[in-house]
C-alpha cells in the first residue's frame, strides 16, 4: 500500500501558520500608568477679559486678551484597571496672568488691569491607556487670587480670593525610565470680582484657558 506524506506536511504547515498568526496577533504592551507622579509644566493663557456693568446690559469696556505664562507644579496619583485609568491631582502656580480692558461707552478705564495669581487646583481625572499613550479628561476645584487695578497699577480697585471650577483634556506619552511628556488644555471659571470702587455695579468675570506642556516623573 502506498503511503503519502502530503496530509502530514499540510497539517504541519497549517499548524505553523496558526502559530505565527497567534504571535502576530499579540497586542503591543500597554504602559502601566498607575502610581504617584510629580510634574512641571508651562501654561500659556488664552481667552479675554473685560470690566462690566450688568445693569446697563452688554460689556462696559472693550475686552483684552489674557497674557502670561504660568509655571505649574503638579503632584498626583493614578490607578489603572486594564486600559482604563482614574486618579487625582493637586496643582499650584506662583505666577500671574493679566488682561488690560480698554475704556468703553459705559465705563471709563484709565490703564485698568485684571490680575490672576497663585492659581491652585484639586482635580479628579479619568483616562484611557493605549500602548505608550495616555488620553485623559480632568475636572474639579480651582482657586486663585484676583485683583482689579487702575492707573497702571497705582490704585487697587479690589482684590479677592475667588473659587470656581476647571475642566480639561490632555494626553501623555511615555518616554521611558519613568518619564513622560504631557500636553493639554484646561478651562477655568472663577466667577466674578466686584469693582464697586471704580464704578457702581461694576464687575469682572474671570474666565480663561491654559494651554499646557510639561514633563512628569512617575514612581
Amino acid at each position: 500500500m502506498k503511503i503519502t506524506a502530503r496530509p502530514i506536511v499540510a497539517g504541519s504547515l497549517f499548524a505553523a501558520i496558526l502559530g505565527s498568526s497567534a504571535v502576530l496577533a499579540e497586542p503591543i504592551p500597554t504602559t502601566d500608568w498607575s502610581g504617584y507622579y510629580v510634574g512641571l509644566s508651562a501654561a500659556r493663557s488664552t481667552g479675554d477679559n473685560y470690566w462690566d456693568r450688568p445693569a446697563l446690559g452688554g460689556h462696559a469696556t472693550l475686552s483684552d486678551d489674557w497674557t502670561g505664562t504660568l509655571p505649574i507644579l503638579t503632584v498626583g496619583r493614578d490607578w489603572q484597571r486594564g486600559q482604563f485609568t482614574f486618579g487625582a491631582a493637586f496643582s499650584i502656580s506662583s505666577g500671574e496672568i493679566t488682561a488690560s480692558p480698554q475704556p468703553g461707552i459705559f465705563l471709563l478705564c484709565n490703564d485698568c488691569e485684571t490680575i490672576v495669581s497663585d492659581l491652585m487646583t484639586l482635580r479628579g481625572r479619568v483616562g484611557l491607556a493605549d500602548s505608550k499613550m495616555h488620553f485623559f479628561a480632568t475636572g474639579g476645584f480651582a482657586q486663585a487670587d484676583v485683583a482689579g487695578t487702575s492707573g497702571g497699577g497705582q490704585t487697587t480697585v479690589n482684590s479677592d480670593t475667588l473659587t470656581g471650577w476647571t475642566l480639561g483634556l490632555g494626553v501623555e506619552r511615555n518616554l521611558g525610565d519613568k518619564v513622560s511628556l504631557t500636553a493639554g488644555y484646561d478651562h477655568f471659571d472663577l466667577g466674578a470680582i466686584t469693582l464697586e470702587g471704580h464704578n457702581p455695579g461694576a464687575i469682572s468675570e474671570i474666565e480663561f484657558g491654559l494651554m499646557q506642556i510639561g514633563v512628569n516623573y512617575r514612581w
